[in-house]
């Protein structure tokens, strides 16, 4: 099993607060392959083109491709320029924490949640390796055997952005001597977690019923078809006492003239928008469109990107009513994922990741280190601070 130890993409120096060399010696990072079969040129490339470079690094075993040996040069050239002698993990380390990637479970929050991790073991200097264990999919084994290279590797702290297939067998197995946080999803999302289990998701139910007090009572709702969308259309339905209308959009369909043209259930309704923001956009438009007379918009976290001022009107905007749990992060962090392509303001995973790795690692490993999120955690989940916003003029501001 081939390990490819980098350093950190962004030079130390680059985020220094103060003149004086740190004492703390530097993070360093271990990308693991768990996968049992070899990812040729071919899916180098996927892995390349897809931004999941934390896969691609672990890996990589050589190759002739001129594209492949040029990636694998620019993520590497940096760090031996910057004074790496070998690529062996820092000896000196005080901690260690293990993020385990199902990559093709999550996809692109496979990136977004290792940049978070990057990002914040840079900004506190912290004298952590961090072991990115790529296992492919959320198999039962692919978890035992992340699990397993854990323990003989005496890491005791793990982040694991799960699906909840792979998140109620990790509640099943954890030893009770680790602890594992899920950025991904809520503690609902799984029964009778264990108390070493924290989860860092979104409260969508609690999104709902905040955003509910914009209502008049006569609530409708729209969904896409996905999980989410009709978790969504639950909550709504069961907090207002029942909707007066729902209708799903599926993929495909741009003409919502029959949902929409002489709808009287729509008429002065609350209408919940929980679909993707290319959906919302088509529904508030086509309404206006169909001369569609409503109380209010509502949507949860999934509308809230600066996207919206693009794909959505201004007079579309003038009753939205967007819920977003993300608060202003620390401005050093900020740059540090900047850098590495994301936007922690307007991404739930990434703030989600570094919310709980900070308390992870205030709470658990420096307890000394001066915390750089305010969110606490209660009963195993991350307890946010949830705002109803507008999409005004010149950006979103609180209600």
């Amino acid at each position: 099993m081939r390990k490819i130890l980098t350093a950190l993409l962004i030079c130390s120096a680059l985020f220094a607060r103060s003149d004086k060399p740190s004492d703390i010696p530097p993070a360093s990072e271990i990308y693991i392959n768990l996968e049992l079969t070899k990812c040729n040129d071919a899916c180098l490339l996927d892995l390349v083109r897809d931004g999941l470079l934390h896969s691609f690094l672990a890996r990589y075993e050589g190759s002739s491709n001129q594209e492949i040996l040029q990636a694998f040069n620019a993520l590497n050239g940096s760090y031996v320029n910057a004074g790496t002698e070998s690529l062996t993990p820092s000896s000196s380390a005080e901690f260690k924490i293990a993020v385990i990637i199902p990559q093709d479970s999550i996809k692109s929050y496979a990136g977004v949640v290792s940049n978070a991790v990057i990002a914040y073991v840079v900004r506190q200097n912290a004298a952590i390796d961090v072991k990115f264990y790529n296992i492919g999919n959320e198999a039962p084994s692919a978890i035992d055997g992340a699990l397993a290279r854990a323990r003989n590797e005496n890491i005791s702290y793990i982040i694991a952005p799960f699906t909840p297939v792979g998140a109620k067998y990790l509640n099943e197995v954890l030893d009770p001597a680790m602890t594992a946080f899920v950025p991904t999803l809520h503690i609902s999302s799984v029964d009778s977690p264990q108390d070493n289990l924290i989860f860092g998701g979104i409260d969508y139910k609690g999104q709902v019923e905040k955003l509910l007090n914009f209502s008049n009572g006569q609530v409708a709702a729209f969904s896409d078809g996905s999980a989410l969308g009709a978790a969504l259309n639950r909550y709504a339905d069961e907090l207002s006492g029942g909707l007066a209308y729902e209708n799903e959009i599926a993929n495909g369909v741009t003409d919502l003239k029959s949902m929409l043209s002489g709808n009287s259930r729509l008429s002065g309704a609350t209408v919940f928008l929980n679909v993707p923001l290319v959906k919302a956009s088509m529904v508030s438009s086509q309404m206006r469109l169909y001369d569609v007379k409503f109380n209010a918009l509502l949507s949860t976290q999934i509308n809230y990107a600066p996207s919206i001022f693009k794909l959505m009107q201004p007079q579309d905007r003038e009753k939205l009513y967007i819920a977003n749990s993300i608060s202003k992060t620390d401005g050093a962090l900020d740059s540090n994922n900047e850098i590495l392509g994301q936007n922690l303001n307007f991404n739930w995973v990434g703030y989600s990741a570094s919310a709980g790795l900070d308390y992870i690692y205030a709470t658990y490993l420096n307890r000394g280190a001066q915390r750089l999120f305010s969110e606490s955690v209660e009963d195993s989940q991350i307890i946010y601070d949830t705002k109803v916003l507008k999409a005004g003029e010149y950006g979103f501001y609180e209600q």
